[in-house]
């Protein structure tokens, strides 16, 4: 099942829910979200060049497991963000954009027996001028903590933390002074935890690209817990992830094309 055919599927049942009078409503309730996401699928999605066209995702780290597109608007925001898996399409993201183009909302579809299926909302909520970004995930008004970001008044990240207040993922970042727009170091703890688990070293080329996040396991030497490759141009292409304990092992891989 493609992506076309959801699309196709969800407009007949939009066209003869809203359309045929001997229908009663109550017999095919239509979520609004999906008529949102039926709406802008009608209109014209742009491909800009240089932006950002897929995500491939491969395991151990040659299998394929899934690739996700994009999708942009008339001004180059990302509104549309596709997975699929085995040709099926299961998953769809839809992005909503406030006045100052600030991402608002993300809601998120999912794929199941019948076809397209409403899952949840990710709400952006903005305070303290932008420097803190929560993140609530939710649907019919039941929301929950997701995660959050936090900038210091130069708008650099200073941290990031997904969960709860109990039971969380934290990741602090560190900057070699207040000038300095380069991490140096990240610290992750989880829940419960006063020292780091792990600490992250960053590594960047003569360019200024990031290509190592390094961590000191069963030795004193860095190695690369994660690897970034890069084109010509500057852009992302690779990300490899490496298993420490036994030497330095790929187990994950994602490639990134553009337009």
């Amino acid at each position: 099942m493609k992506t076309a055919s959801y699309f196709i599927a969800l407009g007949l049942l939009l066209s003869f829910a809203c359309n045929d009078p001997e229908i009663p409503k109550l017999l095919i309730p239509i979520n609004q979200n999906l008529v949102r996401l039926h709406e802008v699928h009608n209109k014209p999605l742009a491909t800009p060049e240089g932006k950002l066209k897929s995500l491939s995702f491969y395991s151990r780290p040659q299998t394929l497991q899934s690739r996700t597109d994009y999708y942009y608007d008339e001004v180059g925001r990302e509104l549309l963000k596709v997975r699929i898996e085995d040709v099926d399409t299961t998953a769809i993201y839809l992005n909503e954009y406030l006045e100052n183009r600030e991402l608002n909302r993300v809601t998120a579809f999912m794929a199941g027996a019948e076809g397209l299926f409403f899952n949840f909302d990710l709400q952006r909520i903005y305070e303290d001028e932008g420097r803190t970004v929560s993140v609530w995930q939710g649907r019919e008004g039941e929301f929950e903590n997701y995660e959050r970001f936090m900038y210091d008044e130069l708008g650099r990240k200073i941290s990031y933390r997904r969960g709860n207040d109990v039971y969380f993922d934290l990741h602090d970042y560190f900057y070699k002074d207040e000038n300095d727009r380069q991490i140096r170091e990240e610290h992750y703890r989880q829940g419960g935890m006063v020292d780091p688990f792990y600490r992250y070293r960053y590594d960047y080329d003569e360019r200024g690209l990031l290509t190592a996040r390094s961590l000191q396991v069963l030795s004193i030497e860095f190695r690369p817990a994660f690897e970034y490759k890069y084109d010509l141009q500057g852009r992302l292409t690779e990300e490899i992830t490496n298993y420490l304990y036994f030497g330095t092992e790929p187990i994950e891989r994602k490639t990134f094309d553009y337009y």
